[in-house]
């Protein structure tokens, strides 16, 4: 016996599709090689980002003053999105390089649908966009999105 009780494989699987859908629908989603998130571009911006030991997380640069007490302060580009899977708008942090791959795909965009995965290049993550034919989004009831 492992000192599971029964049933405990169902709350496992929930808790992991739990966090699965929370990390594909999530405000900032981060999906894994090969997962794909179909988005719509909405906007997007520039921003100073730092990492704050204190907080253990990334925090924006409000003025040169704040920079003292960060580490890796860089700039990044910003994107707004229309996360389908979840229905709602999310942020997605790109490079100078995955911005400019980003633009010229929705330059070459023709009624696809672009869709959001992240590739793996020298053991990192890094964010990708590709445009896949024929795929509608999930269409969904006003009443389903007014119980949320």
């Amino acid at each position: 016996m492992d000192g599971r009780t029964p049933g405990a494989e169902g709350q496992d699987s929930a808790a992991s599709k739990e966090g699965m859908e929370k990390r594909l629908t999530g405000l900032y989603p981060k999906p894994l090689e090969g997962e794909q998130v179909p988005i719509s571009f909405i906007a997007s911006g520039k921003k100073m980002i730092g990492w704050s030991p204190e907080m253990g997380r990334s925090v924006q640069v409000e003025d040169e003053s704040d920079v003292s007490a960060l580490k890796r302060v860089r700039e990044i580009n910003e994107v707004r999105v229309f996360n389908w899977l979840s229905g709602r708008e999310g942020l997605i942090e790109l490079d100078d390089g995955e911005m400019e791959e980003l633009l010229a795909i929705l330059e070459a965009k023709n009624g696809e649908q672009l869709v959001f995965t992240r590739v793996k290049v020298k053991g990192r993550l890094i964010a990708a966009f590709a445009l896949v034919e024929g795929e509608e989004p999930r269409r969904w009831l006003l009443s389903e999105r007014l119980d949320d």
